[in-house]
């Protein structure tokens, strides 16, 4: 954990100082604040023992250790030992816009892990880890070289495997989201491509309204988690 980075969001500080505070290597913050969220900081980062530097800076900045992305080993070694595990599978999402709305959105429904694959996809930019605000030093994010491959893996694991597309005739709300499940998302501009989707278990969709044509990527993950979210709870 040598390479570090910096932050001056303070929320994606306090989802850090939250649940990953060891990556914290210090926060920088400026000699006087009243304002009750800095304070808050201040707090959970003593009872964390983060190190607190008060100077004379804007406001607040700390300092991490990111996390990095992980590979299948990691999946096989720890996500699959988990009881009823809920995975994530990003067929080559390319803005980080929508991949760090995913990462927020997969920590708030508590998903297990990401999968992307290596190539013609985002990783773990800048953009993203901020848009993410936090969630991308938390969350797994495995790459791997072949996703039909490891969707294959994940079955004979037991996971089962949903594609969302609209071309699907099962709704998601017709879906047993309880158990060991991997959902499937595609990319912004092709969707998930046929070969992935004929090796899903279920093909689902959100029904929506028919002046709509479809849901971005990231609004689509969200609908769909939160309501995996829910049932599962």
């Amino acid at each position: 954990m040598s390479r570090l980075l910096s932050t001056k969001d303070i929320n994606f500080i306090k989802t850090l100082l939250e649940n990953e505070p060891k990556k914290i290597k210090k926060i920088k913050i400026k000699d006087t604040s009243e304002d009750s969220r800095i304070l808050n900081i201040i707090s959970l980062s003593k009872r964390n023992n983060v190190e607190i530097i008060f100077e004379g800076i804007e406001r607040i900045e700390a300092f991490f250790h990111p996390r990095e992305m992980e590979d299948i080993n990691f999946l096989e070694k720890n996500i699959l030992l988990k009881q009823s595990p809920l995975i994530v599978i990003l067929d080559h999402i390319k803005d980080p816009q929508n991949f760090g709305s995913i990462l927020r959105t997969s920590l708030g429904a508590s998903v297990d892990a990401i999968i992307i694959p290596k190539d013609r996809a985002c990783h773990l930019t800048p953009t993203v880890r901020k848009v993410s605000k936090a969630a991308s030093e938390i969350i797994p994010v495995i790459v791997v070289s072949n996703l039909r491959n490891t969707v294959k893996m994940l079955q004979r694991n037991f996971i089962e495997i949903y594609a969302c597309t609209g071309q699907a005739d099962l709704s998601f709300f017709e879906v047993d989201f309880k158990g060991s499940k991997a959902l499937i998302f595609g990319s912004e501009d092709k969707g998930i491509q046929k070969f992935l989707a004929s090796e899903a278990n279920e093909k689902i969709k959100i029904p929506i309204d028919s002046r709509l044509e479809s849901l971005n990527v990231s609004n689509a993950t969200s609908v769909i988690l939160f309501e995996a979210k829910r049932q599962r709870n």
